[in-house]
């Protein structure tokens, strides 16, 4: 399968590289349409993302530990066992996404956008989730053990086995009348 890969930045050209090849080689990525792309049994741990679009993309069994993005977009797409343990991820979409049996724990998530997210046995224990969002999000056996919860919102979530143990919840923004237990 062919990829074509446009930027963001028109004045730069990323040749015939696949998109795999291309990140796998760079500490850094700016700036690229990684859309629709598929990555299967990668291990990405470490690299540094921003500004990129990765919308509609599969992620299966990759490994992005200790990975850091940036006003990146990762909407609507779906994520099957990924690691993003202590990952730095900041004003970053993952609007309509499906996530199943991913983690992302003693991560620093903060003004993301994860409305519509779609989650089943996903962790994101000790994490900082400051000023994000799960509004119409579907979480299902989904941890927030001892996460700060500032300002994050929760407005008309459906949660099924959704633990929030040690994480201030309080300080969390949920619905008139929705109870975070």
């Amino acid at each position: 399968m062919t990829y074509s890969i446009r930027m963001f930045n028109p004045g730069r050209g990323a040749g015939d590289a696949s998109p795999l090849a291309l990140i796998a080689s760079e500490r850094v990525v700016k700036s690229l349409d990684l859309s629709g792309l598929e990555i299967r049994d990668a291990d990405l741990s470490g690299k540094v993302f921003i500004g990129c679009r990765f919308s509609r993309s599969r992620f299966q069994d990759v490994i992005l530990d200790r990975s850091r993005f940036r006003m990146c977009f990762l909407d609507s797409c779906e994520f099957v066992r990924c690691s993003f343990l202590s990952s730095d991820i900041q004003f970053s979409c993952f609007s309509g996404s499906r996530l199943e049996q991913c983690t992302f724990e003693n991560s620093d998530l903060l003004h993301d956008n994860f409305n519509g997210l779609a989650a089943s046995r996903v962790s994101f224990n000790d994490s900082d989730l400051y000023n994000s969002r799960f509004v119409l999000a579907i979480l299902k056996d989904t941890s927030f053990v001892n996460c700060n919860l500032k300002k994050t919102m929760y407005f008309q979530t459906v949660r099924e086995k959704v633990s929030f143990k040690s994480s201030n919840t309080r300080e969390a923004i949920f619905g008139r009348g929705e109870d975070p237990e």
